[in-house]
């Protein structure tokens, strides 16, 4: 079995389990234990069976068991950790996976090593001082006094990493580690961050119990950097196996706490919004690719020549911006906009980074698994293998990229990495720009706020989250695991998420982020939610039916449009949507009456002719339509789009030079078929049959000579033709002849 199929049999068992479709659930779980090598998973299902067999039994006699709730969920409990540990056993036994390769090979190491866990523990916790007096003094510190090679803390940090990441169940050691790790003073933030990441990893991987209990841990005991990636991954966990956490009533009780906790409504809230700027990332590098980057390359020369490249390194340059940067941007009006808005998206949490350093994830530092989740630290030996034998003195430019909030700490290695490949001539302007760069970003954040505690925060959130990301769609590995970042993240439907999130403000503030940032699916189920509590609201009502209407749901949009009107029926706004609606449910009627209403508020509002002029036609008023139509070609006479209405109207009311006139007058590369088609009716009306002819074969034409389309085409509305005396046996001798001239 490949990992899509392990990973297929894993999701639809899991789904009859807790959906108490046991017996089935049990049928496919024997199944899927065939593809193991493991002989008790079968064992373990049978004794499963046997209670759940129990269970029915005695449900529906006379006896009633104070213990059959609990032991069902024992069973629920029993079952879906069977298909979580055999789903693991198929991966690591037949995938041929190198993560599973690597899992495989540490589970032998456990085997003949059960305490490796907590002996690494010792190497996180050497004397760093000590070591650094050692090697000033060229002693080789890497050996012992037998020769034997001493494991570097980074190599012990690796394999805790891993070890952590590709176990399955924590156990009475892994805890202790953990515990150990997390109250420990001699192990610092960075390596604790590293250690959470690896547990995240690993929950998100295969639930267990201790997983959460372990980030808890890490998140109550508040330490910086620390805390915020731990809360992240209890979101990330908590939603994963939403449904499954009230199968533990201990871990239950330890959200209570959670949901006690200061702050953890504002907390959650950063990190569901962040969650979403990332998962809408794509759509940022799509627009910087397809419209920011094209402009900027077209304005090259213009740049080249406004900058004075050629001179960039004299010292006026190093020293100040260029104050013909914005008048750069006049030949592209709507450019500079672009780059500010980006700039704004930037210290708001957007990825606008992903694009540029999505190309610098091949160094042979991305190699390693827990690199991609180093935070970013002056001190890293890393750091100083990059630069040991640089002329340039970089540490102050380290030293302000450890301080930004701007780039999460995968790029910002990638930026050092780099920086190995840039000319020694070029490295000392390029930090000073840098340098001065970051100033800058500081002077904006000071503005933002940016330096309050809760800012710096979220700004912990954004960063880890784009640091998760970056793994997670760049990994050369990246479809040996299942990508969060694709998850629907219907965080409004949790169960979780209703339980500790009590602050109305804060589910407020998360639909609002929603409906600004086009989620609508999201954002219409917590208004709703909101309207639960909340008393009569004509806002909660117009941004509910704007999100139905936005799905394309528009009797319930109606709905709530009606209910806002009965709160304030003059507002133009909710006229026009309730219009719009009424139009989208083919209820023309009713939609005119609110036109007109609107047409009242605004009569020189082109929307609101033109859609009456629409709303007339579907009710075959074709004269009434068409004074519409010229009126809105009349205040808006550079519109070419009114032209097509007026001249299919005019057709069909047999106003054949009008609509001829108004068809070509539509630039031609903007004619459509049914352009053509009705030119060429129009022509045939008039007895002008050779341009008749020509307009059909040209609809033909668009349609790659499919006549399939072509005769639909034709046939959709003839009714003009038929009534001007043009007879059936010509309308088909027409058709056959457009056919017959297109093979010769």
């Amino acid at each position: 079995m490949d990992y899509k199929e392990v990973q297929k049999n894993h999701t639809i068992i899991s789904q009859l389990i807790l959906n108490n479709e046991i017996l089935s659930a049990i049928d496919q779980l024997f199944q899927f234990a065939n593809n193991t090598k493991k002989q008790y998973h079968h064992i373990k299902i049978e004794k499963a069976k046997d209670t759940y067999k129990n269970i029915l039994k005695h449900s529906f006699t006379d006896i009633k068991d104070p213990e059959r709730d609990k032991i069902y969920n024992y069973v629920q409990r029993t079952l879906l950790e069977l298909v979580d540990s055999i789903k693991e056993c198929v991966l690591t036994e037949s995938s041929g996976l190198r993560i599973y390769k690597l899992k495989w090979s540490i589970e032998k190491n456990i085997e003949s090593h059960s305490d490796e866990a907590y002996s690494l523990i010792n190497n996180l916790t050497f004397d760093n001082e000590l070591n650094k007096i050692l090697k000033e003094n060229k002693i080789d510190c890497s050996k012992n006094a037998d020769n034997t090679k001493i494991i570097s803390r980074q190599d012990s940090l690796k394999e805790l990493f891993n070890f952590l990441w590709l176990t399955d169940h924590y156990k009475e050691i892994e805890n202790k580690t953990l515990e150990t790790i997390c109250y420990s003073e001699k192990i610092p933030w960075h390596d604790k961050s590293l250690i959470v990441s690896a547990i995240t990893l690993s929950l998100l991987r295969i639930f267990d119990i201790n997983k959460y209990k372990a980030l808890l841990k890490f998140y109550f005991t508040k330490e910086n950097q620390v805390w915020q990636r731990a809360l992240i991954g209890l979101v990330l966990g908590l939603f994963k196996y939403d449904k499954r956490i009230n199968l533990y009533p201990d871990l239950e009780n330890q959200l209570i706490k959670l949901s006690k906790s200061e702050e953890i409504d504002k907390e959650i809230e950063a990190i569901i919004i962040q969650i979403f700027k990332s998962k809408d990332t794509e759509k940022i590098t799509k627009k910087w690719e397809e419209e920011i980057l094209p402009e900027m390359m077209k304005m090259q020369p213009k740049i080249e020549e406004k900058l004075d490249l050629e001179n960039i390194l004299s010292d006026k340059f190093i020293e100040d911006k260029n104050p013909d940067w914005e008048e750069v941007f006049e030949d592209s009006p709507d450019l500079l906009d672009k780059l500010q808005d980006f700039s704004m998206m930037q210290i708001e949490g957007s990825d606008v980074f992903m694009s540029a350093f999505s190309k610098l994830k091949n160094f042979p530092f991305f190699n390693e698994f827990s690199n991609w989740f180093t935070p970013f630290y002056k001190e890293n030996e890393y750091i100083d293998l990059i630069f040991e034998k640089e002329e340039t003195n970089l540490q102050p430019f380290v030293e302000q990229l450890e301080k930004s909030f701007h780039m999460c700490n995968s790029d910002k290695y990638s930026f050092c990495l780099n920086l190995q490949m840039i000319p020694e001539s070029h490295k000392s302007m390029m930090m000073d720009m840098f340098n001065e760069e970051m100033k800058s970003m500081e002077e904006v954040a000071k503005d933002e706020n940016l330096f309050n505690s809760f800012a710096a925060t979220k700004s912990i959130f954004t960063q880890y989250l784009q640091d998760l990301y970056r793994f997670f769609k760049l990994h050369p590995l990246k479809n040996e695991f299942s990508d969060i970042f694709k998850w629907d993240f219907d965080i409004q439907n949790s169960s979780f998420f209703n339980q500790i999130i009590t602050n109305k403000q804060v589910t407020r503030n998360i639909a609002e982020f929603f409906l600004e940032n086009q989620h609508f699916n999201q954002a219409v189920e917590l208004f709703k939610l909101i309207e639960q509590s909340e008393e009569s609201n004509i806002e909660l009502f117009e941004k509910t039916g704007y999100c139905y209407q936005r799905t394309g749901n528009y009797k319930d949009a109606l709905s709530y449009y009606k209910k806002a009107e009965l709160l304030d029926s003059n507002k133009i706004w909710i006229t026009k949507k309730i219009a719009l609606c009424h139009r989208y449910l083919n209820n023309h009627k009713e939609a005119l009456v609110y036109y007109k209403e609107a047409e009242k508020l605004e009569p020189e509002n082109l929307y609101i002719q033109a859609y009456i002029g629409h709303t007339l036609m579907h009710l075959e008023k074709y004269e009434e339509a068409l004074k519409y139509y010229f009126k809105v070609e009349y205040l808006a006479p550079s519109n070419n789009k009114i032209q097509r209405p007026i001249a299919w109207v005019s057709y069909v009311l047999e106003k054949f030079d009008t609509s001829i006139k108004y068809y070509l007058k539509l630039p031609e590369n903007d004619r459509n078929v049914s352009d053509y088609i009705h030119l060429g009716h129009s022509y045939w009306c008039l007895n002008d049959m050779p341009k008749a002819i020509e307009s059909y074969k040209t609809a033909l034409t668009k349609l790659n000579n499919d006549y399939t389309k072509f005769k639909h085409a034709f046939d959709d509305d003839t009714k003009a033709l038929i009534k001007n005396g043009i007879k059936n046996i010509d309308l088909g001798l027409m058709k056959n002849y457009i056919l017959d001239s297109m093979n010769t």
